[in-house]
């Protein structure tokens, strides 16, 4: 390896990601990053550069890797990269996931260096305001415009994505500062996060001594372990179910005593939502009871409009569910406990039920998946009410709604865990996730994943959104969805063009036989895509 005493500004940037524990720079490079290669070759001990034919795949990756207990960070090209980085840019902002998003900016000179402007394009893709674009969905953004600003911008960018709630950040450098010699400074930026008020405590204790009929609506406690491990002692510990018990995550365990499927909301006496931006839809339930809501922002400024209750907001992390004081007395314990094993029996029955049609149902589907060991990552399908996960074991729906994210947020969540993953997506969404950067990534690094396809012949959420807009509608009554029906092709089947596996079912029968000859080749150490037809429902 060729030693150097001095660093360029990139070098310095990958040697403090280094130092910070950042492993892999996910990327889809340009000509902004020379220096970045030039110093990777002198020193390869460097973060690894896991090069992605496209923007979506690349930063789901890293999103993926943050899922996965890394810090993700990706870097793109310039403004066309970023461009194409920001809808997975807004689910990790909406879903408060760390990322770091690296991009390079056009040079400013035009002659004078070896950097300067030498393309056409480095005058076209110049911008007023390159940030600006994802101004909405970053958390912070700054172009180091000096080399003495490198480890000051960087830590700092890294404190600002790790502290809650957390998000993106996106820190730009054009290709003059990243070639120019540059200094590493120490400056400690240590992440933090919110806690909760002692008057807020006593109040949320008194409230609930007060309630004989409390339960728990969350969505993503299950983002940290220890909020996890929190939430699963406060709701055990008050006796109160926990609805969407796995939710964008798994918040509280499924075989836990308190997992409840659904409830009318009309009859809790008090409702504590925890981690949730929206804990049920208004024009279909009515909520009367008191709202104590414990969240890292309660109020979720992003969204402009937002009129959910909060009669006690506590901006805490949910380690504030340990600081409240539970008394231990009769609540409705018990009768939680016997709908929760109703709950599990119905289930059971349902699927025994289904596995005699001809057709396969979403969520007989969802069941025969739950089957496999492995950490679910979904876009849409899959029902996790029909599997046992514990934290960590299942990602999906993520906030801002942007389709694509899940095929490269597996092979991130894979490469961080070293879990076998099953990848679950409708048609459309695996089509938006561009299957062939996928497919070229997974080869190329020997990540072995399995994808399921949960084909159900178009975008099944825009039909259901004109059944309901227009009940007694001619399109409900002839199910026909023009603008949200697809023609039906065999999708999956470009994975043999990268030496994978494919396979499509149309039965019970042929979904269980070909899940099972997926992840024998998955445990090989192949992709493999199975294609399942659904029947078009959830």
């Amino acid at each position: 390896m060729e030693q150097t005493t001095t660093r360029t500004s990139a070098g310095v940037i990958l040697a403090l990601l280094k130092e910070e524990g950042v492993d892999k720079i996910f990327m889809v490079s340009g000509t902004d990053y020379a220096a970045f290669i030039e110093e990777k070759v002198r020193d390869p001990s460097l973060p690894d550069f896991i090069v992605v034919p496209h923007e979506i795949t690349a930063s789901a990756m890293a999103l993926g890797y943050s899922l996965g207990g890394k810090t993700g960070l990706v870097a793109v090209h310039t403004v066309p990269g970023t461009l194409n980085a920001l809808g997975i840019v807004s689910n990790a902002f909406t879903s408060r996931i760390p990322l770091v998003v690296l991009a390079g900016r056009s040079p400013y000179t035009e002659e004078g260096n070896t950097a300067s402007r030498n393309l056409r394009i480095h005058w076209t893709q110049e911008t007023r305001d390159q940030g600006e674009f994802g101004r909405q969905y970053f958390k912070w953004d700054f172009e180091i415009r000096d080399p003495s600003q490198v480890s000051i911008a960087l830590r700092r960018a890294l404190q600002i994505a790790l502290s809650e709630p957390r998000g993106p950040v996106y820190l730009t450098i054009p290709r003059e500062v990243s070639v120019m010699e540059s200094k590493p400074r120490k400056v400690k930026m240590r992440p933090y996060e919110p806690g909760p008020s002692r008057e807020a405590l006593e109040e949320a204790s008194k409230i609930i001594e007060e309630s004989e009929k409390p339960a728990i609506i969350t969505w993503r406690t299950g983002r940290r372990i220890e909020w996890y491990n929190a939430l699963e002692r406060f709701a055990n510990r008050l006796g109160a179910p926990v609805l969407n018990y796995v939710g964008e995550v798994v918040n509280y365990p499924s075989k836990g005593v308190m997992a409840l499927d659904k409830m009318s909301l009309n009859e809790p006496d008090l409702i504590i939502v925890v981690e949730s931006e929206v804990p049920w839809i208004p024009k279909r339930v009515k909520v009367n009871a008191p709202v104590i809501k414990i969240d890292v922002e309660p109020a979720y400024t992003y969204i402009p409009y937002y009129g959910f209750p909060c009669d006690l907001c506590i901006q805490s992390t949910p380690l504030a569910l340990d600081e409240i004081k539970v008394l231990g007395k009769d609540r409705w314990t018990d009768e939680i406990k016997e709908r929760v094993i109703k709950n599990r029996e119905e289930k059971l029955a349902e699927v025994s039920r289904l596995e005699n049609s001809s057709k396969v149902h979403p969520r007989l589907l969802s069941s025969y998946i739950s089957r496999f060991k492995a950490i679910v990552v979904n876009e849409y399908p899959f029902n996790p009410r029909y599997g046992d996960f514990e934290y960590g074991e299942y990602y999906s729906d993520l906030a801002e709604g942007y389709l694509g994210w899940s095929l490269g947020a597996g092979l991130g969540v894979r490469m961080a865990t070293n879990k076998d993953v099953i990848i679950t997506t409708g048609d459309g969404s695996f089509i938006f996730g561009v299957p062939e950067a996928f497919y070229y990534t997974a080869s190329t690094y020997s990540i072995p994943v399995m994808v399921v396809i949960y084909d159900n012949g178009g975008w099944l959420a825009s039909a259901e959104a004109v059944e309901e807009v227009f009940p007694e509608g001619l399109a409900k009554a002839k199910k026909i969805f023009p603008g949200a029906d697809f023609k039906r092709y065999n999708i999956g089947e470009t994975v043999k063009s990268f030496g994978g596996f494919f396979k499509l079912a149309e039965t019970p029968e042929e979904a269980k036989s070909a899940l099972q000859e997926g992840w024998n080749n998955m445990k090989k150490g192949g992709i493999s895509v199975i294609q399942v037809v659904v029947e078009r429902t959830r």
